[in-house]
């Protein structure tokens, strides 16, 4: 294949890499939808040539926007200049790999803060796809792209593998399932993002890492500003690094996250160059307004108080016509009196929209929440929907009290929240309950039955109590969604329980 040949509808823009076994990668260009894609071409004699189309298929299940997602799966014909293969095309790469981006930093490493964020993020990324079980397998820093917009980008997830096969673990053993590669190569990631060294057994182009014996050095020995909360983060995934004491292996990506997010909670948050859009450092979620932004914050503050301070509990009816709108015998959402906005910062936005209401959302349940059978289906705890962005701090809508983070394997619950008329949602900043949560945040024009026809703004996990999502491009509705996908564990350690205390949505 050359330059400017065209495999259907795609366009041959320039080889990215070939290996020895005639698999190549091209960047192209779709006509009909008018964007840049790849193309993965592999060989229909390679031997793994089934196991990648099969790989490419299940990769394109898992909906998760930090993924490079599969986007079509073509046959090319044999041709004089190339043999019969198949081309897996994906989304389009932009911005750099986590080795350019140390590169334009003359090999500077990252704040500890700034390294468990961007990893936790990718081991997000990467854990979206254990449900329909797939793994990364072969997961690099060529494999992580960082946007002009701070957003994370994973290629390969279970393809790349499929096609060259699991990455063996850093010590040259072979991992023994694609989940155990991929938290070694997670801990390879912090390695390197904090010291600049690759602790890999294939140096990849990257300094290789101090070692005695067969045993990498701890971060913080390599770097002294490195705090100890990333050497145990490291020891307990890095296969080559001294264990860690006392404390279990990381034994999943899903798990590795919650391990960074807990480290991240101990560590000096600093400004840096990077900041995920979905989870940003508490620190640079708290600067402060600019004088028109506080400005407008608090002249609606004013506005929701002198205008519908004394409806805190008034029920609003909204439009349940149509088979996508929650089928319960209203969809009324309570208001509340007041929005602290000294409480609750928003950095780099326009204007926040006013709130006229909010409800809960519960389409897998069927009590409320207290174990009780539910006359109205579909809510959890609706009672304390109004008590979100009241003028007492303490108070908070709350789910229930669930055994495990993943609610027991409900699938999720949630609070809606009602701007009034649609709005062109950008970001959504919440002040939570507990410190851990995970969550989707959606937009709709209406209340739907199923949580999958609400059109995703962002995902993220707050490892503290605070949280920022902003998307690129805002998206249109009136009713935004926080559904609750993990929740954060209650002091007591009795169980799981998150919330929302106080919330601004801004365009």
């Amino acid at each position: 294949m050359r330059t400017s040949e065209r495999l259907g509808r795609y366009r041959l823009l320039a080889c990215v890499s070939e290996s020895v076994n005639g698999v190549s990668l091209w960047h192209a260009y779709d006509d009909t939808l008018d964007r840049a894609v790849s193309i993965r071409v592999v060989p229909l004699s390679h031997p793994r040539s089934a196991n990648v189309v099969a790989a490419a298929q299940n990769a394109a299940l898992v909906d998760d926007r930090r993924l490079l997602r599969v986007l079509d799966i073509i046959a090319l014909p044999a041709t004089d200049a190339a043999p019969a293969a198949n081309g897996i095309v994906s989304e389009w790469a932009q911005g750099r790999t986590l080795a350019e981006l140390l590169a334009g930093r003359d090999g500077t490493p990252m704040a500890a803060s700034e390294a468990l964020d961007l990893v936790a993020d990718v081991a997000r990324a990467i854990a979206a796809g254990a449900p329909e079980g797939i793994g990364h397998g072969r997961l690099r820093p060529s494999s992580v792209f960082v946007t002009d917009a701070g957003e994370i980008r994973v290629r390969g997830l279970g393809v790349d593998a499929s096609v060259f096969g699991t990455d063996p673990m850093s010590n040259g053993a072979a991992a023994e399932s694609v989940a155990e590669a991929d938290v070694d190569a997670l801990g390879c990631l912090t390695y390197l993002l904090t010291t600049g060294y690759w602790p890999g057994g294939v140096p990849l182009g990257l300094a290789s890492a101090p070692r005695t014996g067969e045993q990498v050095l701890p971060p913080s020995q390599v770097r002294a500003s490195v705090p100890e909360n990333v050497d145990d983060v490291v020891a307990r995934s890095l296969a080559v690094a001294p264990a860690s004491r006392g404390r279990d292996a990381v034994d999943s990506a899903a798990a590795f996250a919650a391990a960074a997010g807990a480290a991240f909670d101990h560590v000096t948050p600093v400004t840096t160059s990077f900041k995920p859009v979905h989870v940003g450092p508490p620190s640079t979620r708290r600067r402060v307004l600019g004088v028109a932004g506080r400005l407008v914050a608090v002249a609606l503050a004013v506005a929701l108080v002198m205008g519908i301070g004394w409806a805190g509990w008034n029920l609003l009816t909204t439009d349940t016509a149509g088979e996508d709108v929650l089928a319960d015998e209203s969809s009324e959402i309570l208001t509340s009196p007041a929005l602290p906005v000294d409480d609750l910062e928003v950095v780099g936005v326009d204007q926040p929209f006013e709130i006229v209401g909010y409800r809960s959302y519960d389409p897998y349940g069927d009590d409320d929440g207290n174990g009780k059978p539910d006359k109205r289906k579909g809510r959890e705890n609706d009672e304390l929907a109004a008590t979100v962005n009241d003028v007492d701090p303490d108070t908070a809508w709350l789910t229930s009290r669930y055994s495990s983070a993943d609610l027991d394997g409900k699938g999720g619950v949630g609070l809606i929240i009602d701007l009034g008329e649609n709005r062109e949602v950008r970001q959504v900043s919440a002040n939570l309950v507990g410190r851990g949560t995970g969550l989707d945040v959606r937009v709709a024009d209406s209340i739907k039955r199923d949580p999958a026809l609400w059109t995703p703004l962002g995902s993220a996990f707050a490892p503290g109590d605070r949280l920022d999502v902003r998307a690129p491009r805002a998206v249109p509705g009136r009713y935004v969604l926080l559904w609750f996908t993990q929740l954060p564990p209650e002091e007591s350690g009795s169980g799981f329980q998150g919330g929302v205390r106080s919330v601004v949505v801004t365009g």
